[in-house]
């Protein structure tokens, strides 16, 4: 029964994995905005908080698709990539991975200044996040 695949403890544990980097990601990136809006109004800088979000975000949102990606690979003739729901969440995902690189560069990375296009990036991260949520909750092509 392919169903049965769904439920075996390895899936749960990437399951749990897939959920918990998400939550992390995605909190991480609403709270970076939050952060950042906060301190455009002060004279601080925010610099170190900053860097301590780009070493979360990035790499959570990142975890995020892996895992992701593996569950699609353990869920038998469940779901495969050829679903609508995950090719959106695919192509929602690889953007936000790479606007929160650009918007907070993890210290492992070297990525070019884009503090001009940090409206349209933020925006662009958030969009995605929620584009990929509805695509995970409404599975549209499913």
């Amino acid at each position: 029964m392919t169903l049965a695949a769904l439920n075996t403890g390895s899936y749960n544990v990437v399951l749990l994995l897939h959920l918990l980097s998400v939550i992390l990601g995605t909190g991480t990136a609403f709270f970076a905005q939050v952060l950042t809006a906060k301190y455009k109004k002060s004279s601080e800088t925010p610099q170190i908080a900053i860097q301590a979000l780009g070493m979360v975000m990035s790499p959570s949102l990142l975890l995020s698709g892996v895992f992701g990606g593996a569950l699609v690979g353990m869920s038998g003739n469940v779901y495969d990539f050829g679903q609508l729901w995950l090719v959106l969440a695919g192509i929602f995902w690889l953007t936000a991975v790479a606007a929160s690189a650009l918007l907070y560069n993890p210290s492992f990375l070297t990525l070019p200044d884009v503090r001009k296009h940090e409206p349209m990036l933020s925006g662009l991260l958030h969009l995605s996040l929620v584009v990929m949520l509805v695509a995970m909750v409404w599975k549209p092509g499913f």
